[in-house]
């Protein structure tokens, strides 16, 4: 086996960590709330880890009073809980409860003990599993220079960006998920350690299927793939994977079994909010096969299509046919296109594969790191190069500029990133951050972001191999798309009309707020 971990050249770790700390940068400068609104998705696991931290009990009507009320709730027995998987609930409690010895109890969901929650969760545990994909696809990359462009484009033209800097368990799930099948991969490079490396990956794989449902197919996938590793020692290996994974499978079951009344009742099967729980009584929760309308919206919808947002992961195609055809390591080829199938196909054949309000396809966040690996496989001539750099800079300016407002979409709106981010930055709402904390107009509380991700693309893309058209015409061919597509027509219902005015005047800083604080009108889920 080929070592993929093996040291890369100076310039191109410089320009990983170049990417890697503009990454970190956002995660720091953004508060990733947007008061004086509440998410449900969020607020659902906060009330959760404050209840119990609390007042020992995962039952959250108490603290529903305090923080609102909203619509991701189960109900068993009298008592509301999160209908959330309650994985990221679990790795919040310990944090949330050393923070408590520094900080009041919080008034509200935007709480900045929540802030710091967030952080120490899923912001650090997504910038880990980057960092690691970074290394990784460098030391893949066939083209010198081509491996921190395709991180580059991972971290900021992705979803990623926006959902690492939220309590929503999507962009943490990925990170799990990745880093497991990267400790699979350092127990063979480094047998010494092997037990340590599986046991590990197990229990990062166990405790993503417990964030989100669907992740344990791809945590099934991931055991196939550690006993493949383990040559002449398959069944050591599959044990050591089973037994990492089985305190996060117990931790589910007892939580279930106390909150729920069985270990094998999931908090999704007693849904509260009643779309969710006529969603929760269909055969296996809502999913069933692909339908044509799951599988083309996913891809192509203007709404949420991958496609449409991040067009650069067309380029994932190319590398797994380039990567079978080497016949390298046809392992991980194989491995990595069955997870992103994996968590594909499950959700275009789920009922609400659109994920409600959200940016772009978060459901299939978890298989994004998956699907990225092939791509510098596909970047071996300049046609491709170019054309690649071009997707890239269209799918990191339109990240970009939807993470610097509000960018929970209503799933009406056609193309939202123009009628809701590019709307609302027009009228100087933009997302809350330490800039406007010091002081700092709207806009300009957005300049050390927006400077720190074209820095980075930048310092990615500077020793790209040559290219057809050239680095500095496919950026602008690139950037030039967005603007025009920005100016396509948007229109917008009228009940969505007012909710963007009312958006609008929220998040203007120094205006009055006209919302309850309390009601955050989104479809979560």
């Amino acid at each position: 086996m080929v070592r993929r971990d093996a040291p890369v050249s100076v310039t191109a770790a410089t320009a990983r960590r170049v990417v890697l700390a503009a990454f970190a940068f956002q995660l720091v400068w953004f508060t990733g709330f947007f008061p004086p609104h509440n998410n449900p998705n969020e607020l659902s696991r906060f009330e959760a880890v404050v209840a119990y931290v609390e007042s020992g009990t995962f039952s959250i009507d108490e603290t529903v009073r305090r923080f609102g009320d909203q619509m991701d709730k189960s109900v068993w027995n009298g008592r509301t809980y999160s209908n959330k998987a309650p994985g990221l609930i679990f790795a919040a409690v310990p944090v949330y409860r050393l923070l408590r010895v520094f900080f009041l109890q919080p008034r509200e969901g935007w709480s900045f003990v929540f802030v710091l929650t967030r952080f120490f969760t899923v912001s650090l545990f997504c910038f880990l599993a980057l960092a690691r994909f970074a290394r990784r696809v460098e030391a893949e990359a066939r083209a010198p220079g081509t491996g921190a462009a395709v991180a580059c484009a991972v971290a900021f033209g992705t979803p990623f960006l926006f959902y690492s800097r939220t309590f929503f368990s999507h962009a943490w799930t990925a990170s799990l998920l990745f880093l497991a099948w990267d400790l699979i991969v350092r127990s063979e490079e480094t047998p010494r350690r092997r037990s340590v490396f599986l046991f590990a990956a197990g229990l990062l794989a166990g405790w993503a299927a417990i964030s989100e449902y669907p992740a344990a197919l791809v945590a099934l996938v991931l055991a196939a793939r550690a006993l493949a590793g383990a040559r002449g020692r398959r069944t050591s290996g599959a044990a050591f994977f089973a037994a990492g994974a089985v305190p996060a499978l117990a931790l589910l079951a007892a939580y279930d079994a106390v909150c729920f009344g069985s270990p094998w009742r999931l908090s999704s099967a007693c849904e509260a909010f009643p779309a969710y729980a006529a969603l929760s009584r269909r055969r296996l929760l809502g999913f069933g096969p692909p339908t044509l309308a799951g599988l083309l919206g996913t891809l192509f919808s203007p709404r949420r299509g991958v496609l449409v947002f991040s067009p650069f992961l067309l380029w994932s195609i190319g590398g797994w046919l380039s990567w079978w055809r080497s016949g390298r390591d046809r392992r991980d080829c194989f491995f990595t296109l069955a997870v992103a199938l994996t968590v594909w196909l499950p959700i275009a054949g789920y009922a609400n594969w659109d994920g409600g309000w959200s940016l772009g396809m978060r459901y299939l966040l978890p298989g994004l790191f998956f699907a990225a690996m092939p791509i510098p496989r596909a970047l071996e001539t300049p046609l491709s190069r170019g054309l690649f750099l071009a997707a890239a800079a269209f799918s990191v300016a339109l990240h970009t500029l939807a993470s610097l407002s509000f960018a929970h979409y209503p799933n009406a709106i056609r193309w939202p990133v123009a009628a809701v981010s590019a709307w609302l930055l027009a009228r100087g709402a933009v997302a809350p951050n330490l800039g406007l904390l010091a002081g700092l107009s709207p806009w300009l509380s957005l300049l050390p972001a927006v400077v720190a991700v074209a820095a980075a693309f930048v310092v990615a893309v500077r020793r790209f191999p040559r290219t057809r058209p050239g680095v500095g015409m496919a950026c602008t061919l690139g950037v030039g798309a967005l603007v025009a597509v920005l100016f396509l027509p948007a229109p917008v219902w009228p009940s969505d009309s007012v909710w963007r005015e009312r958006m609008a005047s929220d998040l203007r800083p120094g205006e009055g707020r006209t919302s309850d604080p309390h009601r955050y009108n989104s479809q979560s889920q």
